[in-house]
């Protein structure tokens, strides 16, 4: 059974979230930055009998679960249909299986948690993002966000989150020059999630990204939460695995 979450179902959805801590972080940090009721966030629980089996957040046409075994997908599948969803963030079994359902082209690759030492604190060249300088620099250096993002959204939306305290936003500057970016994008009670980590094509292969990451690891560290990210690739799981990530299952994206 799919609902829309209501006030009385928030720890259940809570609790939904927990299954998955990263699609799930993103659900319920969306769920204290915006509230029930705000056109711009919408919500949903799926359950099996009485028990949570999965939390759903939908913004923007995009889709994000977290659920265990027990979430049905085709009453998911009809809400993707319903809403016209064109993109579907979960873990990879119930990515495949809405593929059945939706058809479409899948991403995949590894959830990754920090098992790594705590790290020295470095906070040399950083400083809080601008919002249009980051926009700049994140599609200058990745079709996605040529192509899945307008500024005036994704602004409005991190900006709320980083005023609720759920999101922070730096850049990398080198000799006053922004070079690379990156951002801790969800928050629960548990993890920190790491994302948007992006350096300009003329800075690359100079150990950049992995700096922004460990100064990120380091700002979730002091919070005395754990570090999480989604991989894009595996090839760039192999280089998270160096600072100190691990895999800990799969993620897919679906393009219905």
């Amino acid at each position: 059974m799919l609902i829309q979450l209501t006030a009385a179902d928030v720890p259940d959805f809570t609790l939904a979230c927990s299954y998955e801590h990263v699609f799930g972080s993103r659900a319920l940090t969306a769920l204290r930055a915006y509230g029930l009721g705000d056109a711009n966030a919408r919500f949903f629980l799926c359950r099996k009998g009485r028990e949570p089996a999965a939390a759903l957040y939908l913004a923007n046409g995009v889709l994000s679960i977290s659920s265990d075994e027990r979430a049905d997908p085709l009453p998911i599948a009809e809400l993707a249909k319903r809403e016209n969803v064109r993109e579907i963030d979960t873990n990879w079994p119930q990515c495949a299986a809405l593929q059945k359902l939706l058809g479409g082209a899948t991403e995949s690759s590894y959830y990754m948690v920090y098992r790594g030492l705590p790290l020295e604190q470095n906070t040399e060249g950083f400083v809080h993002g601008d919002f249009q300088t980051v926009f700049d620099i994140l599609q200058r250096s990745h079709e996605y966000y040529q192509t899945h993002l307008s500024f005036d959204t994704w602004s409005a939306d991190l900006q709320r989150k980083i005023t609720c305290g759920l999101a922070e936003l730096y850049q990398l500057e080198l000799d006053g020059e922004a070079v690379g970016t990156g951002c801790i994008i969800s928050e629960d009670d548990e993890c920190g999630v790491l994302g948007a980590i992006a350096v300009v094509p003329e800075h690359r292969h100079k150990g950049l990204g992995g700096r922004i990451s460990r100064f990120l690891v380091q700002r979730i560290q002091q919070k005395g939460k754990t570090p999480r990210l989604i991989a894009g690739y595996d090839q760039v799981a192999e280089l998270y695995c160096e600072i100190g990530f691990a895999p800990c299952g799969r993620w897919g994206e679906l393009y219905p």
